[in-house]
């Protein structure tokens, strides 16, 4: 086993490995050409290193095509195979659907650790102190 990596033995420190990406990595590059109103970046795909240029190649999935940038914000937490969407399935009971429209609905809790949006009270009570809703 060797105990040293040969970029070690021939420069006498270590490597870097910052630069190293995950092929298929997502990524946003910043496009160069582009309407004043157009999104400034894209979100496209790493599959290589440039050999002419210092950068990196990137397919746009939208446009089709490959190009080489410089310009791009790794996404970490992302991968090619999360390409699943998080689905919520909604049920309706038969009783559920023909609710009067005079009571109020009570949204449930939900435990994926999402927070329940809730309505200002201040304002509706303002309002029925002023008669407007007459």
């Amino acid at each position: 086993m060797v105990p040293h990596m040969p970029y070690e033995i021939w420069h006498g420190k270590p490597a870097s490995y910052k630069y190293l990406r995950v092929w298929g990595r997502p990524a946003y590059v910043k496009r160069l050409v582009g309407d004043k109103l157009d999104s400034r970046s894209s979100l496209c795909r790493f599959i290589g290193y440039s050999k002419e240029t210092v950068g990196y190649y990137f397919y746009d999935p939208a446009e089709q095509k490959v190009f080489v940038s410089r310009n791009a914000v790794f996404l970490k937490k992302s991968f090619p195979s999360d390409n699943r969407r998080d689905e919520v399935l909604i049920e309706e009971s038969s009783e559920e659907s023909h609710r009067d429209s005079t009571t109020s609905f009570e949204p449930s809790v939900h435990t994926d650790g999402v927070p329940v949006l809730r309505r200002s009270t201040r304002e509706s009570e303002h309002l029925k102190g002023t008669d407007s809703w007459d």
